[in-house]
């Protein structure tokens, strides 16, 4: 008989919430009549976090001061990098130099975000 017994995995409680939770997701959308769609990096993101935090790795979330590219600044804006450039040397973005590169202060490119949004 004990072969016969499927081995059962042990989850740590963090992938019992997880499974949990996608478990309720699905059940949630055999009724839903709403959806989201998010794009690839926002998933792809979403994704790696959730397997950070499922396998112990410290999350944090971007301080204020800390500086970010401007393909980090493209990527959380959805534009292309060269059109944050644009926006930084134009005046309209909030930007600086570090060497040759430049970079913007998180608050700065949430605050352009949130900006945009609010004209639409």
């Amino acid at each position: 008989m004990l072969g016969s017994m499927a081995a059962t995995p042990i989850q740590s409680p963090i992938e019992q919430a997880l499974a949990e939770l996608n478990g309720n997701l699905a059940e949630s959308r055999k009724h839903a009549t709403d959806s989201v769609t998010v794009p690839k990096e926002t998933a792809v993101w979403l994704r790696d976090l959730l397997e950070d935090i499922a396998e112990g790795r410290m999350v944090r979330s971007p301080e204020p001061e800390e500086e970010m590219t401007t393909q980090q600044v493209a990527n959380l804006l959805g534009v292309s990098r060269p059109f944050v450039v644009k926006l930084i040397d134009e005046g309209k973005l909030s930007g600086h130099k570090v060497g040759t590169h430049r970079r913007v202060f998180t608050r700065d490119a949430i605050a352009y975000k949130d900006k945009m949004g609010q004209q639409r």
